[in-house]
């Protein structure tokens, strides 16, 4: 599988018209721009395993006896792309006054490029599949409704979810469509994050209408939400989380990117910083305050994919801005904080940008314009039937894989 970036592709690119839209895209977002991209081939997700325990080490003495294990444990995640398309409409006459129909259309597809991007990129932060949940039977005595929200990482074609409450204790306890045992039973309060067996798979459960009275198994069914990827702010687990200290959150501080660095470990990929503007200028604020150094000093020609770029740096480690990190957490009086993430980039590490060629089928084949890397189509539709315009499409088939839970990590709660 190809898991070069979007800028290392681009490289690679004589399709004029691929280049075009990759080049569109890249300028938008430097987190889009430098996440390796890995090729489902025409599928549409991918299941992996993630480590969840290792072997328990024996410590015999002379002629002991070691102790056998089995505990080497794994779970399994699974990761989707979703559908980003874009019909532009070009006005024949129109396009002859803007100097022909050619110019037209590349102008579209530019736009088309950038809408997408731009989707991506806040997807990445934000996104939020949102599956839309049924409840099929309820099965708790006393008990006539539920409202269960289902969290990222699962696949609504391995049946159904279970949900079971034991009286006794007053817990509940889930296990997620395609998974073989419950998770570990929590005490149940309404609106309670509770976990599968596979623990990169949960939801959260209010219990409603009548008295808890009896033990019960709500059973739930998922389908398509919002069709949208799953971001980071879902995708990072709470042990990777730094929450701020002070009433009103924290101003960032060089301490709270060291601990970023630190809580990533894993190494299957070079690490980065990702932040909103506004943080990136309080930590060149910060670099400059330190002593005897020169703003230059926390520069490099260092690249998160290999390829040799200027990007700012701390402590070696880049510094990639994303836009569509939003400026809206709260804490105290606090309204407008922000997020600062750290990950590692690549196929077996923290984050990957995954696509499926599927956006292109033996149907398009006449309709094509270009078919670029990245699973990227351009496709001309040709006369709208009942207006005299012509119609391009622009589309790609992206998702976001986060092969590690120590591959990425999050301090909340920025104030500048």
């Amino acid at each position: 599988m190809a898991s070069l970036s979007l800028t290392e592709l681009l490289k690679g690119t004589s399709d004029p018209v691929a280049a075009g839209v990759i080049e569109h895209i890249i300028t938008v977002d430097q987190l889009v721009a430098n996440l390796p991209m890995v090729s489902l081939g025409v599928r549409d997700s991918l299941t992996y395993r993630r480590e969840k325990a290792l072997p328990a080490v024996s410590k015999p003495a002379s002629g002991g006896t070691v102790t056998a294990t089995a505990l080497l444990e794994f779970t399994r995640a699974t990761s989707y792309v979703r559908r980003m398309v874009v019909d532009q409409d070009i006005d024949v006459l129109d396009a002859g006054a803007a100097g022909g129909m050619t110019n037209a259309r590349a102008e579209a597809i530019g736009k088309a490029s950038k809408a997408i991007a731009r989707t991506y990129g806040d997807d990445i932060i934000t996104g939020n599949s949102n599956w839309t949940v049924t409840i099929n039977e309820v099965g708790s005595a006393g008990n006539t409704g539920a409202t269960i929200v289902a969290g990222p990482g699962h696949d609504p074609r391995l049946g159904p979810g279970l949900v079971k409450y034991t009286h006794s204790g007053v817990t509940v306890a889930y296990k997620a469509p395609g998974d073989v045992e419950f998770g570990t039973a929590v005490a149940y309060t309404s609106g309670v994050k509770v976990y599968s067996g596979n623990e990169d798979k949960w939801v959260t459960v209010a219990l409603t209408g009548g008295t808890l009275a009896a033990n019960g198994t709500t059973v739930f069914t998922l389908s398509a939400g919002d069709q949208e990827v799953d971001g980071l702010q879902r995708l990072v687990v709470s042990g990777q989380t730094i929450s701020s200290t002070g009433t009103n959150g924290d101003a960032i501080a060089l301490a709270t990117l060291d601990q970023l660095a630190d809580l990533v470990t894993d190494n299957g990929g070079p690490k980065v910083y990702i932040m909103n503007r506004r943080t990136r200028r309080a930590v060149a604020a910060l670099l400059r305050a330190a002593g005897g150094a020169t703003v230059s000093e926390f520069k490099a020609e260092i690249s998160p994919t290999g390829q040799a770029a200027t990007f700012p740096t701390y402590n070696g480690i880049p510094i990639l801005v994303s836009d569509w990190i939003p400026l809206t957490e709260s804490k105290g009086s606090l309204s407008t904080g922000a997020s600062v993430y750290c990950a590692t980039l690549g196929e077996n590490a923290g984050l990957a940008a995954i696509y499926s060629d599927a956006s292109m089928d033996a149907e398009d084949a006449g309709e094509l314009i270009s078919r670029g890397p990245g699973g990227l189509t351009v496709l001309n539709l040709g006369t709208v039937q009942n207006a005299d315009v012509k119609r391009v499409r622009v589309k790609a088939y992206w998702g976001l894989l986060n092969k590690s839970e120590k591959g990425i990590a999050r301090a909340s709660e920025i104030t500048n």
